[in-house]
């Protein structure tokens, strides 16, 4: 269980070093030309056990996502990280367009949904995932709304669960507005 979690928390890891990497000369010119959300249109927000959240958006915005298609299937992924190192991830695996996605509901399920926090130097994340319907938690849901012209829209709820420690979390009122890498 030790290396399933070390496991997860340096794919998580991993996968927000790729999200937040990339940019493009493009980006400053659209930045510039929308006069909201630190002028990059773009989102991540929710409510941690009743407590805001919302993806950094100064000095550099920490949103992403990516789509990339292997073997037939589809996968889409994005992230929004604060200046604090908190983040919300989410992962949907033969995404098939806009619709509701389940995460958690079974063990053959790879979608995910997390949220983690950085305590010291140790991430603690609560997943939607394989692990919260091993632990008799229910199932949370990520609703693509938008697809199209490089973003991607939707809304998303879950209870996270730690196995480190045996807690959960309530993720409630999630909702991004993400560019596709």
């Amino acid at each position: 269980m030790k290396t399933l979690r070390r496991s997860l928390y340096y794919a998580t890891l991993c996968l927000a070093l790729v999200l937040t990497a990339c940019s493009s000369d493009d980006d400053n010119e659209t930045n510039n030309n929308e006069g909201n959300n630190g002028g990059s249109g773009e989102l991540f927000i929710a409510k941690i056990d009743g407590n805001d959240f919302a993806a950094s958006q100064d000095p550099a915005t920490l949103i992403g996502a990516t789509k990339s298609t292997a073997n037939g299937m589809t996968l889409i992924t994005g992230q929004g990280s604060t200046n604090t190192g908190e983040f919300i991830n989410f992962g949907i695996f033969d995404y098939n367009g806009p619709g509701t996605y389940i995460t958690g509901n079974n063990l053959t399920n790879p979608n995910y949904l997390r949220y983690g926090e950085l305590v010291g130097q140790t991430a603690m994340v609560w997943g939607s995932d394989l692990a919260t319907f091993a632990a008799g938690i229910g199932p949370g849901e990520l609703v693509v709304t938008v697809d199209a012209d490089g973003k991607l829209e939707g809304t998303f709820t879950f209870e996270g669960y730690n196995a480190q420690d045996m807690t959960t979390k309530m993720v409630t009122q999630g909702q991004f507005n993400v560019t596709i890498d």
